[in-house]
């Protein structure tokens, strides 16, 4: 008899079946089908169960019979009340439970019997409903299963007492952990930088590169140049001047203030009667005023005056500082682009002797030609890549002579200078001392200033006057001198004095918040500069051995192509541009590290101190 090799699950269900029918306690074959037929098995996790052996195959002989039995245990007529039947739909597939199910309802009903096959993976079987079922009843009623998941509270007890061996009930899924709410008075930190080791450039390349001194005379002496050529500055310069004579303005108002007046001769027309006396020739009028209560108006005005003055030098100076931003950075660019110029040229070199080299060869051996195609490509690529970098150097050229005309600045051609990063402390410290946030807190306190003025001038003013006219009456007398105290008061004005002084007010407080923001601007400036400078001399470095190591790489890859034939052209132009391309990001991060550190003292208003060697206080 030929014996038949049924999957794992399949004998297991066999065998489960097989002992719930022989259990004197386990349920009736009725139970067993409706639960074979109606339990859908939900995916649970699966407990950690011991495997055993796999049983060994069943003859189809005996499984027939074991099938038979159970069919006549259906038809068989029972003494209970049967419930209704069931109208099933349409024959359809629904998935039939694992054997370890069944297993578990057997353990539960006979303890004694151990569980025979290890948990599986869980799967589902398809199988096709029958015309409707009578349910039979059992002596010890068991309620049904759900259909799509779950337990009654009957299952769910019996399945607890169960050994260990069984598969854990179906349980609702646990709540999601709450989430930890942040401190909001913690200040966020900046991401912590990585632990490199960088080998620092050799003792000869430091030795040969420019000092910081030396380069400070290079960068003072190219800025004063720019000073004395910039017409910004004289702009700043003469409106210094011009409010200085705004205050020397305001303080002439507490000098007596004379007028002279003069009548010319009247001539008399039409009806009338006609002056013949000598009333009628030509006088001379004085009037002097002296002001002696103001209530504060004249003061005020000067000391508004005086803060303007203040905030025209600081503008004059911010001017410097942002002057000597432009040539220093200009300068740098300058260095940065030349040295680009200078790779540039022996990337178009060395990819031209790799041209002309694979010339030679396709004249001899015509299939090599995309090689020389290869090469060909990548030198107009070089050629590109210089065009760019002299591009940007005549860029830069055409602004730097825009700040300093034809005068010619001797740059060091060193890849590397002595220039390190300041201390950001110190820096931070200067920042209070920036001329345009003095600037801008003058001007503050020039507005507070006016409003007060505004406000004096809607209060009484008590002039002394002084006055005389050589003018004659009538009868030819002329008139004596007259003195006495005029006082003058706006007494109402529609409310356009309050209006005035209140929009002075505002703006005043205005110009102190834009002083508070320039502030927090300033010091994020000066930080980020820090960052950048210290970031990028790092990466720089890194890219110096990264070059060190891409240039054996390209030799290695030239000899294994061209002697060794185990590398292709491809390889040898690929370790080219990487060699190439690494050097300029190097010299472009370093400089433009130095360019940051420049930023960085700029930012702090002290560029021009620093360059003239000026210790900080």
């Amino acid at each position: 008899m030929k014996q038949i090799k049924c999957s794992q699950r399949m004998l297991s269900l066999l065998i489960g079946s097989l002992i719930a029918v022989q259990s004197g306690t386990a349920q009736t074959a009725s139970n067993d089908d409706d639960e074979l037929l109606m339990f859908v098995e939900v995916s649970q996790p699966k407990p950690a169960v011991k495997s055993t052996p796999k049983a060994k195959a069943v003859s189809a002989d005996e499984m027939a019979q074991k099938l038979a039995m159970r069919s006549q245990s259906l038809v068989s007529p029972t003494p209970s009340v049967q419930k209704p039947p069931v109208q099933a739909p349409a024959p359809r597939s629904v998935p039939v439970a694992s054997s370890q199910t069944l297993l578990a309802s057997a353990s539960a009903a006979k303890p004694g019997v151990p569980s025979l096959v290890s948990p599986a993976p869980a799967a589902t079987a398809i199988v096709t409903t029958p015309a409707p079922i009578r349910q039979a009843a059992a002596p010890t009623p068991v309620p049904q299963r759900q259909l799509l998941g779950g337990m009654s509270r009957t299952e769910s007890n019996l399945t607890s007492s169960a050994g260990s061996s069984e598969l854990p009930v179906f349980r609702p899924a646990t709540s999601a952990p709450q989430l930890t709410t942040l401190t909001q008075n913690v200040e966020p930190a900046l991401t912590p930088e990585p632990r490199l080791s960088v080998a620092r450039a050799p003792q000869t390349v430091v030795q040969a590169s420019p000092g910081e001194l030396e380069l400070r005379n290079i960068f003072y002496s190219a800025v004063m140049t720019a000073l004395q050529r910039s017409p910004q500055v004289r702009s700043t310069q003469l409106q210094i001047e011009a409010a200085k004579e705004d205050v020397s303005n305001v303080k002439g108002q507490r000098w007596p203030q004379v007028d002279v007046t003069s009548n010319s001769r009247r001539y008399e027309f039409g009806k009338g009667n006609r002056n013949a006396s000598d009333s009628n020739m030509p006088a001379f009028g004085v009037n002097v005023a002296t002001n002696l209560i103001d209530f504060g108006q004249t003061s005020n005005t000067i000391k508004s005056k005086e803060y303007s003055v203040k905030a025209a030098g600081y503008q004059n100076t911010a001017q410097m500082e942002d002057l000597a931003w432009q040539v220093s950075n200009g300068l740098v660019e300058l260095s940065k682009q030349r040295l680009v110029i200078e790779m540039s040229k022996q990337y178009v070199a060395r990819m031209q002797e790799l041209v002309t080299m694979l010339s030679g060869i396709v004249s001899a051996d015509q299939g090599r030609r995309s090689e020389l195609t290869q090469a060909k490509g990548r030198f107009l690529q070089a050629q590109s890549a210089l065009d760019n970098a002299v591009s940007k150097a005549r860029d830069t050229e055409i602004q730097l002579y825009r700040l300093l005309g034809e005068t010619q600045v001797p740059l060091p051609p060193a890849m590397q200078w002595q220039l390190q990063p300041s201390q950001l402390d110190v820096l931070l410290a200067q920042v209070e001392k920036h001329p345009t946030l003095a600037k801008a807190q003058a001007q503050s306190q020039a507005a507070f200033a006016e409003a007060d003025a505004l406000k004096s001038s809607s209060l009484p003013k008590i002039n002394w006057v002084v006055s005389k006219d050589t003018g004659k009456d009538y009868y030819g007398r002329e008139q004596s001198w007259q003195t006495g105290i005029n006082v003058s008061w706006g007494l109402f004005r529609g409310g356009s004095a309050k209006a005035a002084e209140q929009a002075a007010v505002q703006r005043a407080s205005a110009m102190r918040e834009e002083s508070e923001e320039q502030r927090n601007d300033l010091e994020q400036r000066v930080r980020a500069a820090d960052q950048d400078a210290r970031s990028m001399l790092q990466r720089a470095d890194l890219y110096r051995n990264l070059s060190r190591e891409s240039d054996r790489i390209r030799l290695d890859f030239f000899d294994q192509w061209y002697h060794l034939g185990k590398r292709t052209l491809l390889d040898v132009l690929s370790a080219e541009s990487d060699y190439y391309n690494n050097r300029v990001a190097e010299v472009t991060n370093r400089f433009d590290g130095y360019s940051s550190i420049f930023r960085g003292y700029a930012s702090a208003g002290q560029l021009m101190n620093w360059l003239k060697n000026v210790p900080q206080r």
